[in-house]
């Protein structure tokens, strides 16, 4: 019925078949759920697309020699049906547009049109070979007239077609609309710019010409176009063979006419096809087996058999639209001999693909790169066999280094390859092997580093989009092309990095940021640490910085904490292994949080080590201890500390809270004492390499751990850290929530006016969110994110005031301490809302009172209506979720409102921007994951009910985009007033 997404479904009622059409609705509601949601269930909807899109191209491949119709038997030629599918996608695209794109049938036809445009130009290039499309003009007018119409309609800029990878405004941009203002002090390499920042802004508002795969795609089909009305193959302006090549094409059979007989042998011809030419039908015949291509031919109009009703379903082009990243300089422009001579003689191979690999050939390559890391993904069958591994991949990516063709131009030969023994520049037959690939490695890399950087982020409670959309997998990948070509890749490898920490780092997204930043964890951690020592050097000044964040500084931490999150030993392994000696990077990346133990330590007074030691050395009764933490005799021992510094009498002040922030320390203290041991150690382990003589020091190791191990004194090899942590927050919850209590009590008894009560705990909660925060290592996201779900299931914290720490609510805009993984404690916290929605409505209903009762036989439930049992549990969820998200878009415009940068993107403006984005595709993968697939009425609602739900909360993108509009007017510099208007944008289409 159609590729990827694209089905159309019917089904007539009737009693007879009311059991069938139930059990098929289901099924695919749920393969829908699986499509929207991303992950392994929309793999067979890119495998649909994926095999049309192989079998359209052989279909072209039959069409040059004439086994299939190519243009002669109109709708049943192969020309016929891709005229067909590109009517189809332009009229999918017209009604797109008249339902202005705000309903989810408007949406689903916008994406259909958009896949068939997909299908139909990646066929044309393959059908241009042959010779009755290369001698007729009838069909190479009807093919520009195809293009024509899909650029119009569909994809290009007079379809008003918005890529969702624009920079900026696009929900998946991978790029911002302009650079951060990261500059750090003693840095000039900005300043060469700064004349030419006005000129740059008239730029900005400027969408990127080729943002996706698709308008490449476009792009590329333009250009074969152009040189074959002008008589040219297309194989004279691309190297990429597969266009006119083709297996059978070496295949001879014996002349017909007997030929000339050569030493005995007859004369051979290449093998023809003499047949009746097969023909195409798309439709299905008189029944109409394909539903959807009648259905997109009329849409409105559409009339099937009779009582016959069809919704298409397109819910999403993950994994078959990608962003597009040039990693390297474009081809050079054959008018233009400036700055040639620039790169040249400095890398043999980069300057062949920058020079002989046009646009047209660098498409082809990716493409083939995308092609090949879907089809042939690893796979566990359904009997548990293992189908391809990651080398197998790697091999067969580097196996395309044999579609390509050596360079024709002969003075670029010259340059590459240089003269042979006689003078000639034309390279012998033994060298055009390795000059067709001679350089392929840097695109093969551009490929797959562009693919890495738009990968689901970790950590963010939702799978990846799409089967190759997967961080590990690519990481992998390119891991095993460098053991596969190991002269070859790992240069590559180090000046692509090279160059995206240079030219890309302040215009990348910050999760495309930290993408690229945990491959490169990823990849050293598996190549033994192998990294230029200069690079290191080069990029210490931009995290050892004491002015603030900048994006390069922030990629090397999340890389350095990447590397040591992936070691048992921490940042230990990282220091010996990783850094040079002596190196200012571990002050500056995993030291920093010392500054704050050595304050907790010096607070560590005779009340807080009585605590730890009635938590963990005694262990008390919990109520003995709730008694002891809000008793007057507490209070007495604490005396006025931290009072006076209140100023404001703000609640969000850490001395308000000072019992439950007691409490939360000596609960947490374990966790406290083994992150002040790894510091001890990695520093010591720091010294001593810095020290040792081996490494260029004076050999003064004292007080050093000189072989890097933990301290064995201070390790209790049987201690399950946060199983023991986790066992305290739930015995000893009522201690901190009568320290909360009481601090709440305190602060309520001396403010001056009225205090809500909702708030002033919420403060309180946040103020236990932010110890907690302050208790961990930067670099140890996955136990502070463990820690603060345990929080939740144990009720001390609400999912309100976890967003409210995330986003640093401190009673002000100040937005200092944002970070940019902010979004995926947020999203957490609402899918704990939502969990815990959902399991109250269900309680609530199978609840008889306790006692005899819970035995009461319900059968009357059984007469309840499972669609208002759905909406019911629908409404539930949206009243507890609805209030964050406002909460959540309203304070995201207040950070923003309170930027006052003119000229350059605010590095907290850009976090908080991205992870809005992020945000709200995991609150809707998360609703639909759990309402849709819920086991109570999940098959009877549909993402629509979801849409119309918000809507009703007033939380719907339109609502949502004109609170970021009414921001712009508060506003006080100019890039705010841009991120506000781009954020309105996307948004209102991520939650339309």
């Amino acid at each position: 019925d159609g590729p990827s997404g694209l089905s159309g479904d019917s089904y007539a009622p009737g009693v007879s078949e009311e059991e069938q059409v139930s059990i098929l609705k289901k099924r695919e509601d749920q393969r829908c759920h699986a499509e929207a949601s991303g992950g392994s269930g929309n793999g067979a909807r890119i495998d649909a697309y994926f095999r049309v899109k192989l079998l359209l191209r052989y279909f072209a491949h039959l069409a040059n020699v004439g086994i299939v119709s190519s243009e002669e038997h109109g709708e049943m030629s192969l020309l016929g049906a891709l005229e067909m599918l590109a009517e189809g996608a332009s009229r999918a695209a017209s009604s797109a547009g008249e339902g202005g794109g705000r309903d989810e049938k408007s949406r689903a036809l916008a994406r259909a049109s958009r896949l068939l445009a997909s299908l139909v130009l990646s066929t044309l290039p393959f059908l241009l070979q042959g010779s009755d499309t290369v001698n007729n003009a009838a069909a190479r007018h009807r093919i520009a007239e195809m293009v024509e119409a899909l650029e119009n309609n569909v994809v290009g800029p007079s379809s008003h077609y918005s890529s969702d990878y624009d920079p900026g405004c696009g929900p998946e941009s991978i790029l911002l609309k302009g650079e951060l203002d990261d500059a750090p002090v003693g840095t000039m390499e900005e300043d060469d710019d700064s004349e030419d920042e006005d000129d740059d802004d008239d730029d900005d508002d400027q969408p990127a010409p080729c943002a996706d795969t698709l308008q490449d795609l476009l792009r590329t089909v333009r250009k074969l176009i152009s040189a074959h009305n002008e008589g040219a193959l297309p194989s004279s302006i691309t190297r990429f063979a597969l266009l006119d090549d083709a297996p059978w094409m070496a295949l001879t059979v014996d002349s017909p006419e007997g030929g000339m007989e050569t030493e005995g042998t007859t004369e051979k011809v290449p093998m023809s096809y003499e047949g009746e030419p097969l023909m195409l039908d798309l439709v299905g015949g008189d029944e109409n087996r394909c539903r959807s291509i009648p259905y997109l031919m009329s849409i409105e109009n559409y009339v099937g058999s009779e009582g016959e009703m069809v919704e298409l379903r397109c819910g999403s082009l993950d994994g078959i639209v990608y962003g597009r990243l040039s990693i390297f300089d474009a081809p050079p422009d054959p008018d233009d001999d400036d700055d040639e001579e620039e790169t040249k003689e400095t890398n043999p191979n980069l300057e062949s693909y920058v020079k002989t690999y046009s646009l047209v050939d660098r498409f082809f390559l990716s493409d083939a790169v995308r092609d090949v890391l879907t089809c042939h993904r690893p796979m566990v069958s359904d009997a548990g066999a293992e189908r391809n591994t990651a080398k197998e991949v790697a091999e067969q990516v580097w196996a395309i280094s044999h579609l390509f063709r050596p360079p024709s131009d002969v003075a670029i030969v010259a340059e590459t390859v240089g003269d042979d023994a006689e003078g000639s520049t034309i390279p012998p037959n033994d060298n055009k092997l390795e000059l067709a690939s001679k350089g392929i490695e840097y695109g093969i890399i551009e490929t797959l580093l562009s693919l890495i950087v738009q990968c689901t982020p970790t950590g963010c409670s939702m799978p990846s989009s799409s089967p190759i959309n997967q961080h590990l997998y690519l990481s992998r990948v390119l891991l095993e092309l460098t053991k596969l070509k190991p002269s070859l890749m790992p240069q590559a490898i180090v000046l692509a990095t090279s160059d995206m920490f240079q030219d890309f780092l302040p215009s990348l997204t910050p999760s495309a940021r930290d993408n690229l930043g945990k491959w490169l964890a990823f990849h050293l951690a598996n190549t033994e640490y192998q990294w230029p020592k200069a690079y290191w050097d080069h990029w210490t000044p931009y995290a050892a910085t004491a002015v603030g964040r900048n994006s390069r500084g922030e990629f090397i931490r999340v890389a350095l904490h990447s590397m040591a999150a992936s070691s048992s030993e921490g940042a230990v392994t990282v220091v010996e292994e990783c850094l040079p000696p002596g190196s200012m990077l571990v002050p500056a990346v995993f030291l920093n949080h010392q500054e704050g133990a050595t304050v907790a330590e010096e607070e560590t007074t005779n009340m807080e080590k009585d605590m730890i030691n009635r938590l963990w050395s005694t262990s008390e009764d919990p109520d003995t201890i709730r008694q002891y933490i809000i008793s007057d005799e507490l209070t007495e021992s604490h005396g006025d500390s931290g009072i006076m510094e209140n100023v404001d009498n703000s609640m969000f002040h850490p001395s308000v809270w000072w019992r439950a922030r007691l409490a939360t320390r000596a609960l947490f203290y374990p966790v406290k004492r083994e992150s002040l041991r790894m510091a001890r150690v990695t520093e010591k382990a720091w010294k001593a390499r810095s020290n040792s003589p081996a490494d260029g020091g004076d050999g003064d190791n004292e007080g050093a751990v000189t072989d890097g191990s933990m301290d064995d004194s201070e390790v209790d090899e049987t201690e399950d850290l946060f199983a023991d942590v986790s066992d305290a927050i739930s015995r000893f919850k009522p201690v901190l929530l009568a320290a909360l209590a009481r601090d709440a009590d305190a602060y309520d008894s001396i403010a001056s006016g009225k205090i809500d009560d909702d708030q002033l705990l919420l403060a309180g909660e946040v103020a236990i969110l932010r110890e907690t925060g302050n208790i961990l290592p930067n670099w140890d996201l996955v136990t502070r994110g463990a820690l603060v779900e345990c929080l939740m299931k144990n009720k001390i914290v609400s999912p309100m005031s976890v967003v409210r720490w995330a986003l640093a609510e401190n009673g002000d805009d100040s937005a200092a301490k944002i970070q940019a993984h902010w979004w995926k404690y947020a999203s957490l916290a609402f899918l704990h809302a939502l969990r815990q929605a959902c399991s109250s409505f269900e309680a609530s209903k199978t609840d008889l009172g306790g006692g005899i009762g819970m035995i009461i036989d319900d059968s009357q439930n059984a007469d309840e209506d499972p669609a208002e049992t759905a909406v019911l549990r629908l409404d539930e969820a949206l009243k507890s979720t609805v209030p964050i998200l406002r909460y959540v878009t309203e304070r995201v415009c207040q950070i923003l409102a309170a930027s006052s940068s003119e000229k350059k993107i605010p590095l907290e403006g850009a976090d908080v921007v991205e992870g809005m984005k992020r945000l709200l595709r995991a609150i809707l993968f998360h609703f639909y994951s759990i309402i849709l697939g819920g086991t109570i009425g999940g098959s009877v609602l549909t993402a629509s009910n979801i849409q119309k739900g918000f809507t009703s909360m007033d939380a719907d993108g339109e609502k949502l985009a004109a609170l970021c509009l009414d921001a712009v007017g508060t506003c006080k510099g100019e890039q705010g007033k841009k991120l506000l208007r781009s954020l309105s944008l996307t948004v209102e289409k991520i939650m339309l």
